[in-house]
């Protein structure tokens, strides 16, 4: 995520739509590019509270999630394969999320996810502690 995106999604007083109209740019702006993904990783955690059809409340990145050491004691801030942890709004149970990035043509189109790039996401989640596994 670029520096002006930090600025606005953390400027006090930003508001939900300011916030998901710059998401969509930045989306817009990296899908024909080649990443590694991070900058959709940022938007998730920043925009994923404020989009109402995602009913989350909170959202983490794996290694800041504050209760990650209380549930996961064994792991580490290290890439486990999950790249954020939400909170859904209605009932607290948590989400597990897993982020990937694709160089778009200019249709749209881009090369498909592989199983061998979410192994290490089902692994990690594939325990009864997460509601949900996006």
């Amino acid at each position: 995520m670029d520096h002006e995106a930090r600025q606005v999604a953390h400027r006090e007083g930003a508001n939900a739509k300011e916030l998901i109209s710059k998401a969509l740019e930045i989306g817009n702006e990296m899908n024909p590019q080649a990443t590694d993904g991070t900058w959709l990783e940022d938007l998730t955690v920043q925009a994923g509270p404020l989009i109402k059809e995602w009913d989350i409340d909170e959202c983490y990145h794996w290694s800041e999630w504050p209760e990650r050491e209380d549930h996961f004691p064994n792991t580490t801030k290290q890439d486990v394969g999950i790249d954020a942890v939400a909170v859904r709004r209605d009932d607290n149970q948590y989400i597990a999320i897993q982020c990937k990035a694709r160089k778009l043509d200019e249709h749209g189109d881009g090369a498909p996810i592989g199983k061998g790039e979410t192994d290490k996401f089902a692994n990690a989640s594939v325990s009864g502690f997460w509601a949900e596994r996006r």
